[in-house]
């Protein structure tokens, strides 16, 4: 009898205290918000309602987190126009594009800490069957890939693989597809995703197993990131929302050649259960990716030119918002936007995404939650010197963005991108965008630099952002960085200008008018339909050959233009071989201007031409010469892809 008591009694004690965890943990669940997580709430909601009166964006997705929990989640808008769907935190994936950098970058963290590769090492020691091409002395390493200072050229044709089959094979093709090295590892900033694609061939090759289920085991797994994908199943393709650009047009699934560069799918709660580990020493719950010490130090600054520039964490960039420093990545894939923002100092983060292309408000959304949650204390407001600064009269002239081709044919699609010119004004630098219009904007020397300059705001008091002249190994400055490194400019050459490659344009353009009026003027001539001019000849071989060399060469340009017309959104995935048939022309051009200057020389001490046509004949001829300078400049003489 005792015995059937305390069994009882023990039964009675097991289940009050059961339904009393289960009341508190309902209780918990089902707690109010605070006054300031509804405040929070709401200013969120009026920020995107806003931002989808102004665009007419079909759907977002907002997750932030702080001290180790999820402070706000919430999806707006629909994931698909046609059957106004309506966008889940939870379950609508998203593409995050470059937001993908920080998940490859913590994976590749994780063989650092297990000893099996070492960040500073050269990355041709984990490669397998193929090295990487490098002409400089230093060699790229696995740190220098995860901050974009590897040197590799900037790509952008030629990135969309043609189908899934393909962009799950492509690190098999990365010893055909690799950018060069065009400047020396670890010197500047300039983006690759190509370098990412380089760092998941190495986690593909140490987990033994593909780059999509190796951070499914090792990163999406432990987090609970269930979700979350980067090659697509019948079953997450149901979950996708529809990309669309910002006309509404729907916009097809694009599938990458750097899928650990910019191949993620993602939830809203995914991406927020990765900023809790992130910010929380690699841990989530009882789940751990990563030491305390490689998870911090993926948010410290490896990369740098000057301490007053913002540099690169692994994966992020930093950025000053609001007066705090944060770590931010930007994701931007045809039909589809995303953003993700850390906080360190505050334990905080926010991840945004939306499935329309160019939308650029994320940081302007972290910026003011910053503002008006977390805000800074105020700093003095000082205006500059009443003296004027000094600084060297070489780092004038125009500088253009780094992230362009520097050794293909890629190039020539920056002919007509806007650049940043610098000059002085009053003791001041002034900077102003040459195309854009935009208004100039003064900095003054920082105190003890030479190449470092402050910027001085519309209320002529200083304001928290610089600007640093990067030089050569010559003294010579060689770029500029404006904020953060992700502001990285060439300095061009005189010749490079934006009026002065336009200028050697119209200067062609007049050469080849110039040679067809000369051929028929002086065919003209020749035939005596001039009265006036009876006797004088005219060397119509000379204007015929010269003729030939402009029209080739007008016949190459307007291709390339119809090219890019007709089948420019296809460059993405390949180069047609028809277009790259047009690359014919220019060498054809060169051997007719050889044979011009062959001719030229045969006939310079003819008596039977007039020497002012000669000499007319021999510009046209110098200018030719150096149009075909012009093409090499901008990789178009000769096979460059």
């Amino acid at each position: 009898m005792k015995r059937v008591v305390l069994s009882a009694l023990i039964m009675f004690c097991l289940l009050s205290g059961f339904v009393c965890r289960s009341r508190a943990a309902s209780g918990a669940a089902a707690r109010r918000p605070s006054d300031e997580e509804r405040e929070f709430a709401s200013f969120v909601d009026g920020f995107m309602a806003g931002a989808q009166k102004e665009r007419a964006i079909p759907g977002m997705v907002f997750a932030a987190v702080q001290n180790g929990e999820i402070l706000y989640l919430k999806g707006y808008g629909v994931s698909d126009i046609a059957s106004d769907k309506p966008v889940d935190a939870e379950k609508t994936l998203f593409r995050v594009g470059a937001v993908t950098q920080p998940v490859t970058a913590a994976a590749i963290m994780q063989l650092a800490e297990r000893g099996r590769i070492g960040l500073d090492e050269d990355v041709n020691i984990f490669l397998r069957g193929w090295k990487l091409t490098n002409r400089f002395d230093k060699p790229v390493t696995p740190r220098q890939l995860m901050t974009h200072t590897s040197g590799l050229d900037y790509m952008k044709l030629e990135t969309a693989a043609s189908t899934s089959a393909d962009e799950r094979a492509y690190a098999a093709r990365l010893s055909r597809t690799m950018p060069a090295v065009v400047s020396e590892p670890g010197s500047y900033y300039r983006v690759s995703g190509m370098g990412y694609a380089l760092l998941g061939s190495i986690i593909e090759r140490y987990s033994r197993m593909n780059y999509d289920a190796s951070i499914k085991r090792y990163i999406f797994g432990p987090l609970g990131m269930n979700g979350s994908v980067f090659y697509l199943a019948p079953d997450d393709e149901a979950n996708l929302a529809t990309g669309y650009d910002p006309r509404g047009a729907k916009i097809p699934y694009e599938y990458r050649r750097d899928p650990p560069a910019t191949g993620m799918c993602a939830t809203g709660r995914d991406m927020a259960r990765f900023m809790i580990a992130q910010l929380s020493g690699g841990v989530i719950g009882r789940n751990r990716i990563l030491g305390e010490l490689y998870s911090n130090s993926m948010m410290r600054r490896h990369f740098s030119p000057h301490n007053m520039i913002n540099g690169t964490g692994l994966g992020y960039l930093e950025h000053q918002a609001a007066g705090r420093r944060t770590l931010q990545q930007h994701g931007n894939m045809p039909g589809f936007s995303s953003f993700m923002m850390l906080a360190p100092d505050e334990n905080f983060g926010v991840f945004f995404a939306a499935n329309e292309s160019g939308i650029d408000f994320g940081g302007k959304l972290a910026a003011s939650i910053l503002e008006r949650f977390f805000p800074a204390p105020a700093g003095p407001n000082a205006p500059p010197p009443a003296r004027r600064g000094g600084f060297n009269p070489d780092i004038l002239g125009y500088y253009r963005t780094n992230n362009i081709s520097h050794s293909t044919a890629e190039k020539i699609t920056a002919f007509n991108d806007d650049q940043l010119k610098v000059s002085a004004a009053n003791g001041y630098l002034v900077t102003e965008h040459a195309k854009l219009g935009s208004p100039p904007v003064r900095w003054f020397p920082a105190e003890g630099e030479s190449d470092v300059f402050q910027k001085i705001g519309e209320d002529g008091a200083f304001a928290d952002e610089y600007i640093l002249f990067q030089r050569d190994s010559r003294g010579e400055p060689a770029a500029l960085v404006m904020g953060n490194v992700g502001g990285t400019y060439d300095k061009l050459a005189p010749y490079d200008g934006y009026y002065a490659k336009w200028s050697v344009a119209a200067l062609f353009v007049f050469t080849a008018l110039l040679s067809f009026t000369g051929l028929y003027v002086g065919g003209s001539i020749n035939k005596g339909k001039f009265p006036w001019e009876k006797g004088l000849r005219s060397d119509t071989e000379l204007w015929g050959i010269s003729s030939v060399f402009c029209a080739v060469n007008i016949f190459f340009a307007v291709g390339l233009v119809v090219a890019t017309f007709v089948s420019g959104h296809e460059f993405h995935i390949f180069v047609p071989y028809q277009v790259k048939i047009l690359f014919v022309a220019p060498l054809a051009g060169g051997l007719v201007l050889a044979w011009l200057w062959f001719r030229i020389a045969a006939k310079i001490l003819n008596p039977d031409y007039h020497w002012l046509e000669k000499t007319v004949i021999i510009t046209a001829a110098l200018v030719e010469t150096g149009y075909m300078f012009f093409l090499a400049h901008w990789r178009l003489l000769g096979f460059m892809f």
